[in-house]
This record gives structure tokens, C-alpha cells and sequence, in this order.
């Protein structure tokens, strides 16, 4: 019994897993039975959405003080973004979404302003204003704008973000190594069918 029961246990075993694997497949098909319908892609409409980094920095407490050694309130960063230079882009996009990200290890409150500018650097569109509370470490903001309701947006070549102190009574130590660290980044909402 021995020498006959092994090879037929060994090629039952093997028909066995071959009718597992067609038994499967079967059933995956036969599970597919309903009728296509492609007149759903005549309503459907891609919209794609990319993130751009825009702005990223740190400002240290010296940054604060002029030359002279006097102590500055606000401090403003200007930075170029041609978001719209492609035409494909420009002509597309529907709507933007401003991310940013701030990281406050001051004792101190700030308010934070973030402008678009246009190619004169002169500003199109303001932000809400951002209150970001004394050693919040993860402070966060978004805002979204349509192309229909802002249609100057599509003029955007630069960013303005100014950092006001809550408190302009307060003296900052310029050798301290607190930091104050700004992210963003702006979602493109485009419309390829537009």
C-alpha cells in the first residue's frame, strides 16, 4: 500500500490546487456578470490637483534688530512665484488652496500676513491674517480660493508674508536661538475640460 498510495496522494494533491486556481478564476469572472456602462465617462471630469512647496523659512530672534542694534517689530519676506509662467496651468486652474505651516518657540504672540503679488510686486489678493499663538509648535492654516471669484489671482508672480509681534513691548535677547519656522505650499485644482 505504501508504494502505490504515495504517488497517486501526491498527484491528487496537485489536481487538487489546479482545481482551486480554476474554481477561482471562475468564480472571479462569473462575480463580474453586470452590464458596462460607459455612458458614466461621458460625465465624468477629471480634476487633477498638485501641491507646490511656495515658501519656507526660519527667522532667528537677531533677524529682529536692524544694524543699529534697535529692536523691529515686524519683519517682511518677499519671495518670487510664478505659479501661472505655463499656460496649460494658467488656463486650467479652478482653484487654489494656501497650506502653511508654522512653528512658534517664542514666548511671544505673532500675527502672520501672507499677500499674493502681482509682476510690480504690488498685492492682488491678502490672506487672512494668522494669529499664531507663543510656543505653539504646530500651528496650521489653510484658505481656498476659486479662479471665478478672485480672477486677479491668475496674476500671482510673488509672495509677501510679513511677521508682526503681538506685543512690541517685548524685548527680544537677539543671541537667543529661538525660532520662529514658516511652510507653505498652494494646491492647484485644475479643470481639463475647461
Amino acid at each position: 500500500m505504501s508504494t502505490y498510495s504515495l504517488p497517486f496522494f501526491h498527484i491528487y494533491r496537485m489536481n487538487l490546487k489546479k482545481i482551486s486556481a480554476l474554481f477561482y478564476c471562475l468564480f472571479a469572472v462569473m462575480s463580474c456578470v453586470d452590464d458596462l456602462d460607459f455612458t458614466q465617462l461621458e460625465n465624468y471630469k477629471a480634476t487633477p490637483i498638485y501641491s507646490i512647496a511656495a515658501v519656507h523659512f526660519t527667522v532667528l530672534p537677531f533677524q529682529f534688530f536692524e544694524q543699529s542694534g534697535n529692536q523691529m517689530n515686524e519683519i517682511r519676506e518677499i519671495t518670487d512665484f510664478n505659479l501661472f509662467k505655463n499656460d496649460y496651468i494658467k488656463n486650467k486652474t479652478v482653484k487654489l488652496e494656501f497650506n502653511a505651516e508654522v512653528l512658534n518657540e517664542y514666548d511671544n504672540d505673532f500675527i502672520l500676513e501672507v499677500q499674493l503679488l502681482n509682476a510690480n510686486y504690488l498685492p492682488i489678493f491678502k490672506f487672512e491674517k494668522m494669529s499664531v499663538s507663543a510656543n505653539d509648535l504646530a500651528y496650521q492654516f489653510k484658505q481656498t480660493e476659486t479662479l471665478i471669484s478672485n480672477p486677479s489671482l491668475i496674476n500671482m508672480r510673488g509672495l509677501s508674508i510679513t511677521i508682526k509681534t503681538n506685543n512690541p513691548s517685548l524685548v527680544l535677547n537677539p543671541n537667543d536661538s529661538t525660532e520662529l519656522q514658516f511652510k507653505s505650499f498652494i494646491k492647484v485644482y485644475l479643470d481639463t475640460d475647461a
